[in-house]
């Protein structure tokens, strides 16, 4: 049998020896510990924030013990993780707050374009198609108004942000945008701006507001009482931050005596503040907490079943104080002096509590004796001559009883605080149980 000619035989031993592999798309080469382990190292994260400890106090100390450079990749990667990290500084969450809302707006605008010319495009199709034009031309409309419900919130919500940071930094000299979520149960949104700088403040407010309150209808409202109360605070305003904080879904008149938003809202309030302690370590500010009608109820809850880490709790206008009997249903400060309670005698609202309504539907009246909290006199000059709607909303005027007894209890100065006589109940045979407050007939 003759020999296979030589090219042959060189081609059937390349074909029986074993291939190498020549680039990493075929087969990754092992490096490092995989060769001693066989087990592959995990990937590293891009960005330092998913290190980043659950508890508020820890995460204080991780942010410190980052390079800037990690905590600009933090910032930059996902700012909108960072802006909702409590226990991080009220600038650091500003920052990344800010340029989540900057993103969040150019993004919203520019789906919002897109669809409007979507829609314009698929209506002049339509009309050529059909040889005329359709009265009631989409083109006269918003862009956003071609968005999802949701995201028209969303966009309202940012845009009302970054109106009332600008108010706030042009009145106060800073602003912080501390919380921000514009799609917040689906979209009604949250977000907490702060006058002046929560960082340095000796002396921090923080005000809840009550019904029918959202970031894109009540912004404005909130953050006029915080800059209100900082100017009252007068000399010592360039100590005191006030925080306006739309934190919560608060409910509407039509289900506020069922809902459960007052508990949702305590948790998120409870650990808002907490969150503001752990970013204080060493230097802790005096720190006061003020609900308003049913933020009261918000906050007392908070303060019984939450751990509220307040040195002082104000219920202004209140519906009545929730969970809590009485102040000694608190902890700490709160149950012993430093609850404080603000009710305008004509103010209707104030009145939806206690002993006047069967069942108490939204718990104990905080000014009454009962209760146990410090009444304050929270008369306004233009009071009404009988119970009414209008005394709800002037706890925050300028020029009231109210906003000056608030401004010496944020401020420390409880020796300037006009105190009232408490409402208490009585017995009649005729009317039944019913209560009485000695405001009423108060000259102001």
């Amino acid at each position: 049998m003759a020999p296979a000619p030589r090219n042959e035989v060189s081609v059937a031993k390349a074909k029986a020896q074993p291939r190498e592999v020549a680039t990493g798309f075929e087969a990754p080469r092992k490096t490092g510990g995989e060769k001693l382990t066989g087990v592959a190292a995990r990937a590293v994260s891009a960005n330092p924030a998913d290190s980043a400890p659950a508890d508020p106090k820890a995460r204080a100390g991780w942010w410190k013990g980052l390079s800037p450079t990690q905590q600009m990749q933090a910032l930059n990667a996902d700012p909108k993780k960072v802006g909702a990290m409590d226990g991080l500084p009220a600038s650091v969450r500003d920052g990344a707050n800010r340029l989540q809302l900057k993103k969040e707006i150019a993004q919203l605008a520019g789906e919002a374009n897109k669809a409007k010319a979507a829609a314009l495009a698929d209506r002049s199709l339509f009309d050529k198609m059909k040889d005329k034009v359709t009265p009631g031309s989409d083109a006269d409309k918003p862009a956003a108004s071609f968005l999802s419900k949701e995201k028209q919130r969303q966009l309202e919500n940012a845009q009302a942000v970054q109106q009332q940071l600008a108010v706030v930094e042009k009145e106060a000299g800073t602003a912080q945008l501390l919380v921000y979520d514009s799609a917040f149960v689906k979209g009604e949104g949250r977000a907490a701006i702060v006058a002046g700088n929560l960082d340095t403040a000796k002396h921090v407010s923080v005000s809840v507001p009550g019904l029918n309150s959202d970031v894109r209808g009540y912004m404005d409202n909130i953050t006029r009482d915080a800059l209100n109360l900082r100017k009252q605070a007068g000399a010592a305003q360039g100590e005191v931050a006030t925080v306006a904080w739309m934190g919560y879904d608060a409910p509407g008149f039509q289900n506020v005596a069922s809902d459960n938003a007052a508990e949702n809202g305590a948790k998120l309030l409870a650990s808002d503040v907490a969150g503001i302690r752990a970013s204080r370590q060493g230097n802790q500010p005096h720190l006061t907490v003020i609900g308003h009608s049913y933020g009261s109820t918000t906050a007392s809850i908070a303060a019984d079943k939450n751990g509220l880490q307040a040195d002082d709790l104000v219920l202004i206008g209140s519906p009545g104080a929730g969970s809590a009997k009485s102040v000694k249903d608190y902890d700490g400060a709160l149950a012993n002096g430093h609850t404080w309670s603000g009710s305008a005698s004509r103010d209707v609202v104030s009145w939806l509590n206690g002993s006047n309504m069967p069942g108490d539907p939204l718990g104990q009246d905080p000014s009454e004796d009962k209760f146990g909290a410090n009444r304050f006199t929270a008369e306004a000059p233009d009071r009404g001559d009988k119970s009414n709607i209008a005394d709800h909303s002037k706890y925050y005027r300028a020029g009231s009883e109210s906003l000056a007894n608030l401004a010496d209890i944020v401020t420390g100065n409880y020796g300037g605080v006009d105190r009232a006589a408490y409402r208490y109940g009585q017995h009649d045979w005729f009317k039944g149980n019913w209560v009485k407050d000695p405001e009423v007939d108060r000259k102001v």
